[in-house]
């Protein structure tokens, strides 16, 4: 019994830890994001500047083609950075939904062991009863058939 409650103990320490990291990928995610909403943002930015100096402005157009280039480029970086922490909270989720089937059938064979525990008990209160009667008959036959 003691075997399974540290079973259990460390089924439930494993799911904890998994909601910690859980948690700690979502927020991951959700700065990946919101970095890409800004990267986002500023590429509509610049490309509305760059429409606004299309007449004669060689020079800026260049300079913010060069710059929405970059825009560019750390966007694909940022969107590459989040899929592998998606994969992760997946994963992770996956391993939490695990640990949440192994606790429940480490609990039912708690359970199993404690039916079987209490049938084991109750037969050896019997057998102590029967015994303490056998004894007795025991005494009373022994003092029947000595001699006095």
């Amino acid at each position: 019994m003691r075997r399974y409650q540290l079973t259990c103990f460390k089924i439930i320490q494993a799911v904890a830890d998994m909601k910690t990291q859980i948690t700690e990928l979502k927020q991951s995610i959700v700065d990946a994001k919101s970095r890409q909403d800004e990267a986002t943002k500023d590429v509509k930015r610049i490309e509305k500047d760059m429409s606004d100096f299309n007449n004669n402005k060689d020079s800026k157009l260049t300079e913010l083609q060069s710059s929405l280039d970059k825009l560019k480029k750390q966007l694909n970086k940022n969107s590459a950075a989040i899929k592998p922490l998606q994969q992760e909270v997946r994963d992770a989720m996956l391993e939490a939904e695990q640990c949440g089937s192994d606790l429940s059938a480490a609990q039912e064979s708690l359970q199993d062991v404690q039916v079987s525990l209490k049938t084991a008990q109750e037969e050896m209160s019997s057998l102590k009863v029967e015994w303490n009667s056998v004894k007795v008959s025991h005494v009373i036959i022994s003092f029947i058939l000595s001699p006095c």
